[in-house]
């Protein structure tokens, strides 16, 4: 058992003096019958919260809005991973012909966290378009570093987002403010009008999209070396040499 579930079950065995368990007994605290019960619960999503905090170095500004830390765990293993498929893209390079790299945007190209803290981790669409009207998401700075390096060694760069197609001019103007070349193309979610090389049309699940897109970039004639996303619905249905899954504690989208 951790010592975060430890914790956990000593201050819900503490709790439980009194309760009356299903077989109608009394569980004093400290009871084997108390923590048993208590490890059968899920997480506690206040303590998840704070340990996600701590995952990506929570810090305060001057106004009071969240940010994550440079010299996070979360930074220390978005480097890891991206410096494992730095090393796999150049030993691609000359091997491939007009080999490509494919980014999704939120929490890949740009990190969301300190706008997710600030609004406790819930999910608002409105409140997201604010911030990427306002430019508020921040860059995150080793996959600006392998884009950049990748684009000055003739790689092609693509974003591939689940952001929707009306959100695309001010997101590509948000990643030229934060230092990212200018992508070959890029593409958002339709929302009003599909492409052909879509079936599914406005209906497309993430995996759908994303999987269908990449196989038009290959039809383009790029090879696609690297698919780098932080849910594995931005990962799935092949068209890339590898794929890159970066961490994101914050959320999980189908």
């Amino acid at each position: 058992m951790s010592g975060k579930w430890s914790g956990l079950v000593k201050l819900a065995a503490a709790a439980a003096i009194g309760a009356t368990v299903a077989s109608g007994a009394t569980a004093l605290a400290g009871s084997d019958d108390a923590t048993a019960a208590r490890a059968k619960e899920p997480a506690n999503i206040g303590q998840v919260k704070n340990d996600v905090k701590a995952y990506y170095g929570d810090y305060l500004d001057a106004a009071g809005k969240h940010h994550y830390s440079d010299t996070s765990k979360f930074v220390k293993d978005t480097k890891n991973v991206v410096s494992d498929a730095k090393r796999y893209l150049q030993q691609q390079l000359g091997r491939v012909k007009n080999p490509a790299i494919v980014l999704d945007v939120d929490d890949t190209s740009e990190v969301t966290y300190g706008w997710e803290a600030d609004n406790d981790f819930g999910f608002d669409p409105v409140k997201q378009q604010q911030a990427i009207d306002n430019g508020t998401f921040e860059v995150n700075k080793p996959v600006l570093e392998l884009t950049n390096w990748a684009a000055q060694h003739g790689v092609k760069v693509y974003f591939l987002t689940g952001r929707n197609e009306l959100q695309g001019p001010q997101s590509l103007k948000n990643l030229a403010n934060e230092g990212y070349p200018t992508p070959t193309a890029a593409f958002f979610k339709p929302k009003v009008t599909a492409p052909d090389y879509l079936p599914c049309g406005l209906t497309c699940n993430t995996v759908q999209y994303k999987s269908g897109t990449r196989a038009h970039i290959e039809a383009t004639g790029a090879k696609i070396v690297l698919n780098v996303g932080d849910q594995f619905s931005d990962l799935e249905g092949g068209h890339a040499l590898r794929p890159i899954k970066l961490p994101n504690p914050m959320y999980y989208l189908p």
